[in-house]
């Protein structure tokens, strides 16, 4: 919760110097709230990627069994939304998705598993696909493998890029605010 006020304050305090910068120091106020908030954002990237990294590896812990999972149930839902032609005109798009029903039995108990991954269509039923789950509680159960995270956190950093490369360029003049 500490940390949540310090991320709120700096980027306040970052806008506050870029928006009402100080008359005679107009380049050095604005351009430390960019720097500010530059830092900020780097900040906040490297906590969200060490975040994905925690979370990936918990999964990894977790997720250790395998079990082959047969589709038994696919719901059908249709989802319509009006799209923005070229010429002007509306169109309504329906697109319909099928979200399968897993049964899969661990130990000599059957389980079931509500996917809210789409399948290609009706003619699925009866696949098997594998599942991962936890051996300590077998209800919980995934079709992913966890996967290593590439990009956590990386718009993060690229905020921060952003950043200071205009704090930099405001530092030296190049860009100024009135």
């Amino acid at each position: 919760m500490k940390s949540i006020k310090v991320i709120v304050i700096g980027f306040i305090l970052a806008i506050a110097l870029v928006a009402w910068p100080v008359e005679y120091t107009r380049n050095i106020t604005a351009g430390t709230g960019f720097l500010l908030g530059g830092v900020l954002a780097a900040w906040l990237g490297i906590r969200r990627r060490k975040g994905a990294r925690k979370e990936y590896e918990d999964d990894v812990r977790r997720y250790t069994g395998t079990t082959m999972m047969k589709v038994v149930w696919i719901e059908e839902s249709v989802v319509e939304r009006w799209e923005h032609q070229e010429n002007g005109s509306d169109r309504l798009r329906r697109e319909t998705y099928y979200l399968p029903t897993y049964e899969y039995t661990v130990n000599g108990t059957t389980y079931r598993y509500s996917s809210r991954q789409s399948l290609s269509g009706k003619r699925d039923l009866g696949r098997q696909v594998v599942g991962y789950y936890d051996p300590a509680k077998p209800e919980c159960i995934t079709e992913n493998r966890p996967r290593k995270p590439v990009l956590g956190g990386a718009y993060c950093f690229l905020w921060a890029a952003f950043l200071l490369f205009f704090g930099i360029m405001t530092f030296t003049g190049q860009v100024s605010f009135s």
